[in-house]
Parts: structure tokens; sequence; C-alpha cells
């Protein structure tokens, strides 16, 4: 029943205000969120269902289940199915490259997500992400040359796998579009900066 039909038979001012700011805080607790855990839960299930209808999933369960039988038992692969999957290999970096200039393509703008947006994504790639690789291999003990590499590896661009799944589940396309295309151009000086540091 609506506030103001209940209060039509309320005269005090006061009373009648009491009585309309709990309705309200009535129907705001009907609109407050689950619960932490309940969201939790949720989401769990709706990623756990999105890796089962993936097929990458099984495929790289396979990859992972062959390469561990290839390196025990030193089984080849017949050539025709190691050819076909050249193939499909092959064409996968094209469609997914395809696929990243029909995005950019169809957008206003050249920077899709804004420039904030894209100078933060920038930093955390090219920033964070090293440093992140520096600690993490310092406390796996990697010294040395290895440690320079994977400090190197991991300040070079943005992959093009990572657009296409962001693209699969709408899951902010134009920031990754973005750090694909202008990390390429970034990331040539950012190497080489980084290069010079190591020492390499």
């Amino acid at each position: 029943v609506p506030a103001d039909v209940e209060n039509e038979g309320v005269e005090d001012p006061v009373l009648k205000n009491q009585m309309n700011s709990n309705s309200e805080g009535d129907s705001n607790r009907r609109k407050e969120m689950p619960r932490a855990s309940v969201m939790i839960k949720l989401i769990l299930t709706m990623v756990w269902r999105n890796l089962i209808r993936n097929p990458n999933t099984y495929a790289s369960v396979l990859g992972l289940v062959w390469s561990l039988i290839f390196f025990r038992w030193n089984m080849k692969m017949p050539s025709i199915i190691k050819g076909s999957i050249d193939i499909i290999s092959n064409a996968g970096l094209g469609m997914a490259m395809f696929s990243l200039g029909l995005f950019m393509g169809l957008q206003p703008k050249i920077i899709t997500c804004g420039k904030t947006r894209a100078m933060i994504s920038m930093l955390v790639k090219f920033l964070v992400g090293p440093m992140v690789i520096l600690a993490t291999s310092k406390a796996m003990d990697i010294n040395g040359v290895l440690l320079r590499v994977a400090v190197i590896q991991a300040s070079l661009p943005e992959g093009i796998v990572p657009f296409i799944f962001a693209k699969e589940y709408n899951l902010h396309a134009d920031i990754l579009s973005t750090a694909v295309i202008f990390g390429m151009v970034v990331a040539f000086p950012v190497t080489i900066v980084y290069y010079v540091i190591l020492g390499l």
C-alpha cells in the first residue's frame, strides 16, 4: 500500500513524516544487495558455467595431457593431426587481429576507453607488471640472466588473446583494445629502457 494512502487519516505532520520515512526505509531495505557470501557464490557459479561451456577449457586440458604424454613416453602426434592444428592456430591469430581491427573501426574514437583509463592500463602493464614479476622471481630465488629475461618479457606489449576473451564475455573490451594497439607503440621504448637498466 502506498505511504500516502496509509497516512491519509494522520493529521500530525511530525507523525506523518515519521511514517513516510519508515515506509521509505522498508522499501530501501527490500532493494539492498544480498550478502557478500551469496554474491561470491553466484559469481563463482557463473564463472564455472562459462568455463564448462568454453571449448578453450577442454583444449587447454587436452594440450596439457598431451604434453605430459609426449614428454613421458616421447609419443609423436600423427602428421595429419599436427598439420590441422597448425593451420587452425595460424588462422586463429589472423582472425583475432581482424576482430580487433573490426572492433576498433566501429568505435567513435581511437582511444575508446578514455585517456585516463588508457594511461592507467599502460602504467599497470609496463610498470606494475615488471615489478610484480621481479618480486615473484626473487621470492622463487630466480636470479641472474633468467631474472632479467623475465622482467623484459613482462614489459612486452599486451597479447591479443586477452582482448578476444574480453570481447567474448563483454568485460572491458575497450580497455583491452586500447592496451593492445597503443601497447605495441609504447613497448618499444619501454623495453629498451628496461634492457639498458638491467644491463642485458
